[in-house]
């Protein structure tokens, strides 16, 4: 869906550089019914802070406050090489709040991210924190950012990437290198730390590596194959009930890369 943009306009920007960085953050508050407007209308304040957008449950109308262009004052050393966006709502909401109760504040969200990725040409994958605080391209959470992108823990352990970035078009996983030659073995966090994934979850995923031509070398250190068992072996290693949750550990995984 093409999104409507409000513009409301902020004084609390400075100027951009080259983007390369989606950054998803939550407001951690403004969770009613006009959660964006108000955030935004707050934006326009002498507050010292700014996004380039605020996002909530209306579904197809976000509210625009910094130009794509500039830097939005929201994570600190990396404004100037990111788009942001201020969703409404709380980092430490469930998985299930997420996909029941803001269904249609994710699918905004998804759309503004393929907007954006069409816009800067920027991959529409998820990156890890070194990649996010290194040179990488692509989307990240402000929680990615680290001290230095000022040290938030937004959008949290349970937000649903999985499901926003496949409504995006894109992929929880780095994709394939281009070129000749054959790019280093590739570290992979699934879901990112803390984020609860079952069995099922986590399974599509290497399939998604394998179909690409990623080779994968090693999962949680010992773990290789796609497998069932595999997966509830590592719950079980884990003290974690068979057939529930992979979290709070991270399952992640190691990749040899495709020669092209």
């Amino acid at each position: 869906m093409a999104l409507t943009r409000v513009w409301t306009p902020s004084p609390n920007y400075s100027g951009g550089s080259t983007k390369r960085l989606l950054v998803i953050h939550t407001m951690e508050g403004f969770t009613g019914s006009n959660g964006a407007y108000d955030c935004a209308k707050y934006f326009q304040g002498n507050v010292g802070a700014s996004s380039q957008v605020c996002i909530d449950n209306n579904r197809g109308k976000i509210w625009e406050c910094v130009s794509r262009s500039n830097g939005a004052w929201t994570q600190c050393n990396y404004n100037s090489v990111s788009v942001s966006m201020e969703q409404s709502g709380y980092a430490s909401w469930s998985r299930d709040k997420w996909l029941n109760e803001r269904s249609n504040q994710l699918h905004n969200v998804a759309d503004w991210i393929a907007e954006e990725a069409k816009k800067f040409g920027i991959p529409i994958t998820r990156l890890n924190a070194s990649q996010a605080q290194g040179s990488g391209r692509g989307i990240c959470g402000h929680q990615d950012l680290g001290g230095t992108g000022c040290g938030h823990s937004d959008p949290g352990g349970n937000w649903p990437w999985d499901k926003v970035l496949e409504w995006a078009g894109g992929s929880t996983s780095a994709p394939p290198p281009s070129g000749g030659g054959s790019a280093p073995p590739l570290h992979v966090d699934y879901f990112g730390t803390d984020h609860n994934s079952t069995c099922s979850d986590v399974r599509p995923w290497q399939q998604k590596m394998y179909d690409r031509g990623w080779h994968e070398m090693l999962v949680d250190g010992d773990y290789g194959p796609i497998s069932k068992d595999i997966c509830l072996s590592f719950q079980r290693e884990k003290g974690l009930s068979v057939d529930g949750y992979v979290g709070p550990e991270t399952w992640n995984a190691t990749w040899n890369a495709p020669v092209t």
